[in-house]
Protein backbone atom coordinates (compact mmCIF):
# COMPACT_ATOMS: atom_id res chain seq x y z
CA UNK A 1 0.00 0.00 0.00
CA UNK A 2 1.48 3.16 -1.06
CA UNK A 3 0.88 6.01 1.53
CA UNK A 4 1.47 9.75 -0.24
CA UNK A 5 2.32 12.71 1.89
CA UNK A 6 2.86 16.03 1.78
CA UNK A 7 4.03 18.95 4.11
CA UNK A 8 1.52 22.08 3.93
CA UNK A 9 2.45 25.03 6.25
CA UNK A 10 1.70 28.22 7.47
CA UNK A 11 3.78 31.26 7.87
CA UNK A 12 1.72 33.72 8.44
CA UNK A 13 2.55 33.28 12.45
CA UNK A 14 6.05 33.66 12.20
CA UNK A 15 6.07 36.88 10.41
CA UNK A 16 3.44 38.73 12.51
CA UNK A 17 5.82 37.60 15.62
CA UNK A 18 7.57 41.06 16.67
CA UNK A 19 11.17 40.32 15.87
CA UNK A 20 13.72 38.84 18.03
CA UNK A 21 10.90 37.99 20.13
CA UNK A 22 12.03 34.29 20.61
CA UNK A 23 15.50 34.80 18.55
CA UNK A 24 18.13 32.44 20.00
CA UNK A 25 22.03 32.93 18.84
CA UNK A 26 24.40 30.71 19.59
CA UNK A 27 28.39 30.14 19.39
CA UNK A 28 29.66 27.02 18.07
CA UNK A 29 33.40 27.56 19.33
CA UNK A 30 36.43 26.48 16.84
CA UNK A 31 39.43 24.96 19.02
CA UNK A 32 42.09 22.75 19.27
CA UNK A 33 43.03 19.36 21.03
CA UNK A 34 46.19 20.70 22.17
CA UNK A 35 48.43 23.68 21.31
CA UNK A 36 50.81 21.46 19.90
CA UNK A 37 52.44 21.28 16.38
CA UNK A 38 49.91 19.14 14.30
CA UNK A 39 47.19 18.88 17.07
CA UNK A 40 43.79 18.64 15.59
CA UNK A 41 41.14 21.43 15.21
CA UNK A 42 37.86 20.81 17.03
CA UNK A 43 34.51 22.69 17.60
CA UNK A 44 34.85 22.29 21.79
CA UNK A 45 30.97 22.33 21.59
CA UNK A 46 30.20 20.59 18.53
CA UNK A 47 28.17 17.66 20.06
CA UNK A 48 25.69 20.35 21.44
CA UNK A 49 24.58 21.39 18.08
CA UNK A 50 25.77 18.72 15.03
CA UNK A 51 23.03 16.72 13.58
CA UNK A 52 23.49 13.86 16.05
CA UNK A 53 21.95 16.12 18.60
CA UNK A 54 19.31 16.90 16.48
CA UNK A 55 19.67 20.73 16.74
CA UNK A 56 18.40 23.18 13.83
CA UNK A 57 19.52 26.96 12.43
CA UNK A 58 15.46 28.15 11.58
CA UNK A 59 15.40 29.85 8.42
CA UNK A 60 12.71 32.31 8.61
CA UNK A 61 11.40 33.38 5.06
CA UNK A 62 11.17 36.77 3.73
CA UNK A 63 9.51 39.58 1.78
CA UNK A 64 11.49 42.18 1.59
CA UNK A 65 14.65 43.74 2.43
CA UNK A 66 18.25 41.67 0.90
CA UNK A 67 16.51 38.80 1.79
CA UNK A 68 13.37 39.28 -0.27
CA UNK A 69 11.82 35.70 -1.11
CA UNK A 70 14.43 33.71 0.40
CA UNK A 71 15.18 32.01 3.65
CA UNK A 72 17.16 33.42 6.31
CA UNK A 73 18.77 33.56 9.89
CA UNK A 74 21.64 34.97 11.59
CA UNK A 75 21.19 33.29 15.24
CA UNK A 76 23.90 31.20 14.58
CA UNK A 77 27.81 32.38 14.95
CA UNK A 78 31.19 30.45 14.66
CA UNK A 79 33.93 31.94 16.81
CA UNK A 80 37.74 30.82 17.57
CA UNK A 81 38.25 30.85 21.24
CA UNK A 82 41.14 32.77 22.59
CA UNK A 83 43.97 32.78 23.78
CA UNK A 84 44.75 36.02 25.55
CA UNK A 85 42.79 37.96 28.43
CA UNK A 86 42.60 40.99 25.92
CA UNK A 87 40.14 38.78 23.84
CA UNK A 88 38.47 37.18 27.09
CA UNK A 89 40.69 34.09 27.36
CA UNK A 90 42.55 32.00 27.65
CA UNK A 91 39.69 29.99 26.88
CA UNK A 92 39.44 26.02 27.29
CA UNK A 93 41.04 24.27 24.12
CA UNK A 94 42.16 27.32 22.17
CA UNK A 95 44.26 27.08 19.38
CA UNK A 96 47.99 27.50 19.43
CA UNK A 97 49.09 31.12 19.21
CA UNK A 98 50.05 31.90 15.51
CA UNK A 99 47.11 29.91 14.13
CA UNK A 100 44.45 31.44 11.70
CA UNK A 101 41.04 29.72 11.82
CA UNK A 102 38.45 29.58 8.72
CA UNK A 103 35.53 27.67 8.36
CA UNK A 104 35.39 25.33 5.32
CA UNK A 105 32.00 24.49 3.78
CA UNK A 106 32.26 21.26 2.23
CA UNK A 107 29.25 19.77 1.08
CA UNK A 108 25.12 20.31 0.75
CA UNK A 109 21.97 18.15 0.76
CA UNK A 110 18.53 19.53 1.17
CA UNK A 111 16.00 20.03 -1.11
CA UNK A 112 16.15 19.04 -5.05
CA UNK A 113 17.10 22.34 -6.56
CA UNK A 114 17.45 24.18 -3.68
CA UNK A 115 21.08 26.38 -3.03
CA UNK A 116 22.42 27.34 0.43
CA UNK A 117 24.17 30.48 0.67
CA UNK A 118 26.36 33.30 3.01
CA UNK A 119 25.85 36.65 3.29
CA UNK A 120 27.49 38.81 4.87
CA UNK A 121 26.87 42.73 5.72
CA UNK A 122 27.90 45.51 3.10
CA UNK A 123 30.74 47.47 5.41
CA UNK A 124 29.45 50.43 4.52
CA UNK A 125 25.92 50.20 4.88
CA UNK A 126 25.37 47.59 7.68
CA UNK A 127 21.34 47.21 6.69
CA UNK A 128 22.34 46.29 3.64
CA UNK A 129 23.77 42.33 3.06
CA UNK A 130 25.36 40.81 -0.01
CA UNK A 131 26.18 37.48 -1.08
CA UNK A 132 29.31 35.74 0.46
CA UNK A 133 29.01 32.71 -1.78
CA UNK A 134 26.55 29.92 -2.88
CA UNK A 135 26.44 26.33 -2.29
CA UNK A 136 23.74 23.86 -4.90
CA UNK A 137 22.83 21.34 -2.98
CA UNK A 138 24.25 17.90 -3.85
CA UNK A 139 27.43 19.44 -3.47
CA UNK A 140 30.49 17.46 -2.03
CA UNK A 141 33.75 18.97 -2.81
CA UNK A 142 32.90 22.69 -1.92
CA UNK A 143 36.01 25.11 -1.28
CA UNK A 144 34.27 27.92 -0.18
CA UNK A 145 35.44 29.50 3.24
CA UNK A 146 35.55 32.18 5.82
CA UNK A 147 37.68 33.39 8.42
CA UNK A 148 37.11 32.66 12.15
CA UNK A 149 40.06 34.19 13.28
CA UNK A 150 40.50 37.72 13.40
CA UNK A 151 44.19 38.47 13.65
CA UNK A 152 46.56 39.20 11.08
CA UNK A 153 48.13 36.10 11.05
CA UNK A 154 51.10 37.04 12.73
CA UNK A 155 53.32 34.59 14.85
CA UNK A 156 52.00 34.36 18.03
CA UNK A 157 48.89 36.00 17.54
CA UNK A 158 46.26 35.08 19.54
CA UNK A 159 43.65 32.72 17.25
CA UNK A 160 40.22 34.35 18.35
CA UNK A 161 37.04 35.44 16.32
CA UNK A 162 34.08 36.57 16.70
CA UNK A 163 32.65 38.07 13.83
CA UNK A 164 29.07 39.15 13.63
CA UNK A 165 26.79 40.39 10.63
CA UNK A 166 26.91 36.50 8.61
CA UNK A 167 23.73 35.54 7.42
CA UNK A 168 22.34 31.58 6.05
CA UNK A 169 20.56 31.95 3.63
CA UNK A 170 18.67 28.92 1.29
CA UNK A 171 15.89 29.38 -1.65
CA UNK A 172 13.54 26.51 -1.17
CA UNK A 173 11.83 25.22 1.91
CA UNK A 174 13.16 22.34 3.43
CA UNK A 175 15.64 20.71 5.90
CA UNK A 176 19.46 21.14 4.51
CA UNK A 177 22.55 19.27 5.97
CA UNK A 178 26.07 21.21 6.10
CA UNK A 179 28.82 19.67 6.09
CA UNK A 180 31.92 21.91 7.37
CA UNK A 181 35.75 21.73 8.63
CA UNK A 182 37.95 23.94 10.66
CA UNK A 183 41.29 24.65 8.68
CA UNK A 184 44.36 26.48 9.57
CA UNK A 185 45.43 28.30 7.14
CA UNK A 186 48.81 30.25 9.00
CA UNK A 187 52.38 29.51 7.80
CA UNK A 188 53.61 29.57 11.61
CA UNK A 189 53.93 26.21 11.52
CA UNK A 190 56.65 23.52 10.95
CA UNK A 191 58.37 24.68 7.67
CA UNK A 192 56.30 27.67 7.17
CA UNK A 193 52.81 25.49 7.07
CA UNK A 194 50.00 25.52 9.33
CA UNK A 195 50.35 24.38 13.26
CA UNK A 196 46.92 22.68 13.29
CA UNK A 197 45.61 19.44 11.20
CA UNK A 198 41.95 20.03 9.79
CA UNK A 199 39.15 19.50 12.16
CA UNK A 200 36.94 16.47 10.97
CA UNK A 201 33.66 17.20 9.15
CA UNK A 202 30.49 18.33 11.12
CA UNK A 203 27.26 17.97 9.79
CA UNK A 204 24.55 20.85 11.06
CA UNK A 205 21.03 21.34 10.03
CA UNK A 206 19.28 24.26 8.80
CA UNK A 207 15.86 23.91 8.71
CA UNK A 208 14.29 26.70 5.83
CA UNK A 209 10.52 27.21 6.99
CA UNK A 210 8.31 24.70 7.95
CA UNK A 211 8.40 21.69 6.31
CA UNK A 212 8.16 17.88 6.85
CA UNK A 213 11.28 15.69 6.28
CA UNK A 214 12.91 11.92 6.91
CA UNK A 215 8.92 10.47 6.42
CA UNK A 216 9.18 6.60 7.04
CA UNK A 217 6.31 4.12 7.18
CA UNK A 218 6.48 0.48 8.58
CA UNK A 219 3.56 -1.28 9.03
CA UNK A 220 0.82 0.71 10.11
CA UNK A 221 2.98 3.25 11.55
CA UNK A 222 4.11 7.03 9.85
CA UNK A 223 6.82 8.69 11.25
CA UNK A 224 7.90 12.19 9.92
CA UNK A 225 10.62 14.90 11.70
CA UNK A 226 10.06 18.56 11.49
CA UNK A 227 12.25 21.25 12.40
CA UNK A 228 11.26 23.47 14.78
CA UNK A 229 11.90 27.39 15.96
CA UNK A 230 12.26 28.41 19.57
CA UNK A 231 8.99 30.15 20.91
CA UNK A 232 6.82 28.58 18.41
CA UNK A 233 4.31 25.71 19.04
CA UNK A 234 3.40 23.23 16.48
CA UNK A 235 0.67 20.82 15.46
CA UNK A 236 0.88 17.84 13.32
CA UNK A 237 -2.68 17.40 11.35
CA UNK A 238 -4.02 14.26 8.85
CA UNK A 239 -6.62 14.10 5.85
CA UNK A 240 -7.25 11.83 3.43
CA UNK A 241 -8.82 14.02 1.15
CA UNK A 242 -7.34 17.17 0.21
CA UNK A 243 -10.27 18.63 -1.14
CA UNK A 244 -12.16 19.03 2.26
CA UNK A 245 -11.42 20.76 5.60
CA UNK A 246 -11.59 18.86 7.95
CA UNK A 247 -8.08 18.16 9.06
CA UNK A 248 -7.38 16.13 11.93
CA UNK A 249 -5.41 17.00 15.01
CA UNK A 250 -2.61 13.97 15.16
CA UNK A 251 -0.05 14.99 17.35
CA UNK A 252 0.78 18.23 19.51
CA UNK A 253 0.93 20.84 20.87
CA UNK A 254 4.71 20.37 20.00
CA UNK A 255 6.97 23.22 21.78
CA UNK A 256 9.77 24.46 19.71
CA UNK A 257 13.11 24.23 20.80
CA UNK A 258 15.59 24.53 17.60
CA UNK A 259 15.64 20.86 17.65
CA UNK A 260 14.23 18.14 15.26
CA UNK A 261 11.07 16.63 17.09
CA UNK A 262 8.76 14.16 15.18
CA UNK A 263 5.10 13.23 15.56
CA UNK A 264 3.70 9.11 14.26
CA UNK A 265 0.92 7.93 13.07
CA UNK A 266 -0.05 4.93 14.26
CA UNK A 267 -3.04 4.36 11.89
CA UNK A 268 -2.07 5.22 8.92
CA UNK A 269 -3.82 2.11 6.98
CA UNK A 270 -5.72 4.56 4.44
CA UNK A 271 -3.98 4.47 0.11
CA UNK A 272 -3.56 8.02 0.63
CA UNK A 273 -3.00 10.03 3.44
CA UNK A 274 -1.45 13.85 3.82
CA UNK A 275 -0.07 15.24 6.69
CA UNK A 276 1.55 18.77 7.71
CA UNK A 277 2.44 20.76 10.26
CA UNK A 278 1.32 24.00 11.01
CA UNK A 279 1.79 26.61 13.80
Amino acid sequence: MKIKITSIFVLAALLLWPRGLYAQHIHINAGAVSTAQDAQLYFVNGNVYGTNAGYDVYLTYTNDGSFANLYQGAGLTFTALASTPDNGGPAFRHAADGAYLQLQFVSVTGPSGGTFSVWEQDAGNPEISNPLFAIPVGTTNSTNQFNLSESDGSPGSDPYGHIHGRTFVADKSGLYTLGVKILDTSANGTDGGPIHTPSDIYYLYFQAGLTVSSPAKSGNSYIASFGTKLGATYYAEVTTNLAMTNWTTLAGPFAGNNYLQTFTDPSATNAIRFYRVKN
